[in-house]
């Protein structure tokens, strides 16, 4: 197998090998850059709501619920 490489080749790849490391550093930077200082610890004070299961009635009917809440 051959590779042809001409100059507009190396220059794209150059390009784009640049760009993509330059991203990666400025990612790493943009995550550096929060001190421990500013960070502020919190806490959820208010519970999950949950739905109704089952009520406890005498009448005699059925009720079709779907749970989307099954995986939290």
């Amino acid at each position: 197998m051959f590779f042809i490489v001409n100059r507009q080749k190396i220059y794209t790849y150059l390009v784009s090998i640049v760009t993509v490391v330059l991203l990666f550093c400025v990612a790493g930077s943009l995550n550096n850059t929060s001190s421990k200082e500013d960070t502020v610890p919190t806490s959820s004070t208010t519970q999950k709501l949950l739905p109704i299961y089952n009520v406890q009635t005498e009448q005699k009917k059925v009720a079709f619920t779907m749970n989307c809440a099954w995986s939290q």
